[in-house]
């Protein structure tokens, strides 16, 4: 069985820096078959990295991802491979390539060409503070015991 744990956002810009600090977290922790990889990157670099390698059984992104909720609120949910309009994905394959760093945009683009194993799993928190510098929000701070048994739990097939 093959596991790629990805960690999603920007190192130094507090809350979004969470999906990095999980995976530098739990890499050292990492048992047979159990991948760490920091994507402090863009999503087509990552996609053409992805199809160079053998297939994973199952791959799970983390990060922080402002859509409205209570900062701190942890969602995790099984990816539904279903693509926005192809301009949406033209656009964010453009905001790839200048660099931007997202969950959305790394779903969208490793999806649109088609490097994503079937079983694809998103773990999303929402951010309080994503001004730059070190450390977290007290209120992700409170929840980091919670995200990583969240993504712990995804690497149990």
């Amino acid at each position: 069985m093959r596991i790629l744990v990805c960690g999603v956002g920007y190192r130094f810009l507090r809350d979004n820096a969470l999906g990095v600090w999980v995976t530098d977290t739990l890499a050292p922790q990492a048992t047979n078959g159990i991948e760490f990889e920091d994507l402090g990157y863009h999503p087509v670099g990552f996609t053409q990295n992805l199809n160079d390698r053998p297939p994973y059984d199952r791959i799970v992104f983390v990060g922080a991802v402002e859509r409205g909720r209570e900062p701190g609120e942890i969602t995790a949910y099984k990816y539904d491979h279903v693509l926005p309009p192809e301009k949406d994905v033209q656009e964010h394959v453009g905001d790839s390539v200048t660099g931007s760093i997202s969950l959305d945009n790394l779903l969208v683009v490793s999806e649109a060409f088609k490097a994503l194993p079937e079983d694809v799993w998103v773990v999303e928190v929402e951010p309080a503070d994503e001004t730059w510098g070190d450390g977290f929000s007290p209120e992700i701070e409170a929840k980091l015991p919670e995200i990583v048994e969240t993504v712990w739990s995804l690497t149990r097939l």
